[in-house]
């Protein structure tokens, strides 16, 4: 009864670097769920997708034998899935958590559901990495704004309901994430009211949100959270005031805080936490500063740090020409533009470089960018963690290099990274050495 299935699973890997890893990680998924409906009327296009899954992710392999609804969703879904879905979500309210167990359980199982939902999409090539990016940070916000009610609701009841924003910060901010990211949030709460009872909730509030996401279950983790990037850092409180916000990141905050701010935005809670954000940035931008030598002091920090290059392994995140360089960039770049740059939408590192610096110089940083973005994506994905580093040498090296993009050998993974790094950190040394972001818009 399987034949059918994994000879249809087989031919869509075609004969890429992908296809000898096929018949040892599907034997699970095509032992249990090649009799379902979903095998006979799986698309070509699903078809593609699930057997790259299959054959590129191990943990993905054994989870999905045990899904056969996942299995029936991915067989049906088309280009358009991932917006229904996430729309769909976002429509629901928060479930109930009299049962804290099974809550924590399903936020787990909905995230690893539309991970692989969203990576046979993204792998089959039926969407663009950036819609499976965005999807991705949808999800992780819906499990944030269901964390949030959760924990009010064991906390104090629903009369603390919005009384605490939480806000993203860096990638969650844009809706970039990507496979196995962790959040970065703070959380912000209004003092002037009901001063008392929140003071004392808030703090409760935030542990139980971090305590739900991040907690280890049988089903796994959530979301690793960070909530570092708060005032004072990890040796300050963990929930600030609007005003004791504001009044840091105006008279107190260093210049890498400034730039965290720009990579700022409410995901969930009370609303004027996204109101207090736009006020604080619009204090900070002011008529604008330059803050290159500032800029290039941390860079040259966090390359010491974190970029060196280890046993021929390539630092795309940290390293030279990586993807840090071009957030630098695009963050920097609104720090001396100030209110002159006027941001519209999500605060994502293309629309910041796009309203500071428009023209071809920035679309061909941005394509670089998107390029090293996707190799990180493949990277995270076959080996189902956050990493900073490409190892050549790595035995799942050449089903990254397929995964970047199909047909792609290794050799030619290579040359393309060390391109797209060369000409980054060409680019990010134009504009230091000219101490403004007009280095990439030349007259």
């Amino acid at each position: 009864m399987s034949e059918p299935l994994a000879r249809r699973l087989a031919d869509a890997l075609e004969t890429s670097a992908l296809a000898k890893r096929f018949d040892l990680q599907a034997e699970s998924f095509l032992a249990r769920r090649a009799g379902d409906p979903a095998a006979r009327e799986a698309s070509p296009l699903a078809l593609r997708g699930l057997a790259r899954v299959l054959a590129s992710s191990a943990e993905f392999a054994r989870y999905l034998a045990h899904r056969p609804a996942l299995f029936e969703r991915i067989a049906r879904a088309g280009p358009g899935a991932l917006e229904a879905r996430a729309c769909a979500l976002e429509a629901e309210p928060a479930p109930d958590s009299s049962d804290l167990e099974l809550f924590l359980d399903n936020l787990r199982l909905l995230r690893r559901d539309e991970t692989a939902f969203a990576a046979c999409l993204d792998l089959a090539g039926a969407v663009p990495f950036e819609d499976v990016s965005e999807f991705l940070s949808r999800i992780a916000e819906t499990c944030v704004r269901w964390s949030l009610r959760a924990a009010e609701a064991h906390t104090g009841g629903h009369e603390l309901a919005g009384a605490l924003a939480v806000v993203g910060m860096g990638k969650i901010a844009g809706r970039r994430l990507t496979y196995a990211s962790d959040l970065d949030v703070v959380f912000l709460y209004d003092g002037s009211a009901r001063e008392r009872e929140l003071e004392l909730a808030a703090p409760r509030i935030a542990q139980r949100l971090i305590h739900y996401l991040g907690t280890m279950t049988a089903a796994g983790v959530a979301y690793a959270v960070d909530s570092r990037l708060r005032p004072s850092g990890g040796r300050g409180a963990l929930v600030t005031t609007h005003a004791a916000f504001e009044d840091y990141q105006c008279r107190q905050a260093a210049t890498w805080e400034h730039l965290a701010l720009m990579r700022s935005r409410e995901l969930t809670g009370s609303a004027e936490g996204q109101r207090v954000l736009e006020r604080t940035r619009e204090r900070v931008l002011g008529a604008g500063r330059s803050a290159w030598s500032e800029v290039a002091d941390m860079r040259a920090r966090v390359e010491t740090q974190r970029g060196r290059a280890a046993e021929g392994r390539i630092p795309f995140k940290t390293g030279t020409g990586g993807l840090m360089e071009v957030e630098f960039l695009a963050t920097g770049a609104r720090l001396e533009r100030g209110d002159r740059a006027q941001l519209t939408g999500l605060p994502a590192i293309a629309a910041m470089l796009r309203a500071t610096a428009p023209g071809p110089a920035c679309e061909a940083l941005l394509a670089d960018y998107a390029f090293l973005r996707r190799l990180e994506a493949r990277v995270r994905w076959v080996h189902g963690r956050a990493l900073e580093q490409f190892d050549p040498a790595d035995p799942l090296a050449e089903s990254v290099a397929e995964l970047v993009e199909p047909g792609l050998a290794l050799p030619g993974l290579l040359e393309q990274i060390a391109g797209a790094r060369e000409r980054i950190r060409a680019a990010y040394q134009r504009v230091i050495g000219a101490g403004s972001i007009g280095a990439l818009t030349p007259a």
